[in-house]
């Protein structure tokens, strides 16, 4: 069952318009939205959409034609941007292997929270935003943090768990921002400390291993 209040409703429905278009088969909904959806923590505004699509300007236009209104706000080779009825949607050309299959409810497809918690790994390391942490919360609840790390290792060979565990206590960057729409109760000090406590604990139980 989806949480169908975590967002507006001409956004699941474009969400669910865009699921249908054969152009768009090879992609899922990822990010804090299709987080929110599955668990219905807070409310999210953006649809991030990750997977194979391979399309050029010219393609888009013409595969995104039917909508009311559409707007290109940003693009680089494997990412596009738009404003879609005025909401804001990335399509994604994704070069990672699913860790677990995406599920497919209501006509959406979305992202498995294993893939999700990998991801949210990755994005803090570029610039961790307070959605970031508070989804990073999120998904404690259900994953310990060693297994997120785990799957950010599966999913990204190439990328570097010292930077992930450098960027989790690095706020700065969120602290001036606006904290999204809270429907369970979470408070941005005690999101700050919880990832700063796991961690410490994380690292403190690596420091205990490599002492044996």
């Amino acid at each position: 069952m989806l949480h169908l209040e975590t967002i507006d409703p001409p956004t699941l429905e474009l969400l669910k318009r865009i699921m249908q278009i054969p152009e768009f088969s090879g992609v899922n909904l990822v990010g804090g939205t299709s987080l929110a959806l599955q668990i219905g923590h807070r409310k999210s505004i953006d649809l991030d959409l990750f997977g194979q699509v391979d399309l050029d300007d010219y393609q888009y236009t013409t595969v995104l034609k039917p909508f009311e209104s559409v707007r290109l706000i940003n693009r680089t080779i494997n990412i596009k941007t738009f404003l879609i009825n005025q909401i804001k949607v990335d399509f994604v050309n994704y070069p990672y292997a699913w860790l677990q299959p995406c599920q497919t409810i209501d006509g959406i497809r979305l992202a498995a929270r294993s893939d999700i918690a990998a991801m949210k790994m990755a994005a803090i390391t570029g610039r961790g935003t307070k959605k970031d942490f508070i989804d990073i919360v999120a998904l404690l609840d259900e994953f310990s943090l060693e297994n997120m790390l785990r799957f950010y290792r599966q999913k990204f060979p190439d990328g570097s768990e010292f930077m992930v565990l450098k960027s989790l206590t690095y706020f700065e960057d969120a602290e001036g921002e606006q904290a999204p729409v809270m429907l369970k109760k979470m408070d941005w000090a005690a999101v700050k400390r919880r990832v700063i406590t796991e961690t410490k604990n994380y690292l403190d139980s690596r420091a205990g291993q490599s002492g044996h």
